[in-house]
């Protein structure tokens, strides 16, 4: 796993509902420089089970979901 710092963070989930579609969902993680005004695609995520979208919060000690 690598680690890095980027102005902008972009999840996309697309629903692929094509009948040859390889996996019914595509999951796309961007992340880029609001300076440069470079975006990368850091990952394509290919999937059949539908994403889990999970918030956390950290306050120093312990690790905690947003939704609690």
């Amino acid at each position: 796993m690598s680690i890095s710092k980027a102005d902008i963070c972009e999840i996309e989930i697309q629903e692929q509902t094509m009948d040859d579609a390889g996996s019914k969902y595509m999951v796309l993680v961007k992340s880029g420089n609001v300076k440069s005004g470079c975006i990368d695609l850091a990952k394509i995520i290919l999937t059949d089970r539908k994403p889990i979208i999970k918030e956390t919060i950290d306050d120093g000690k312990t690790v905690n979901d947003k939704n609690n």
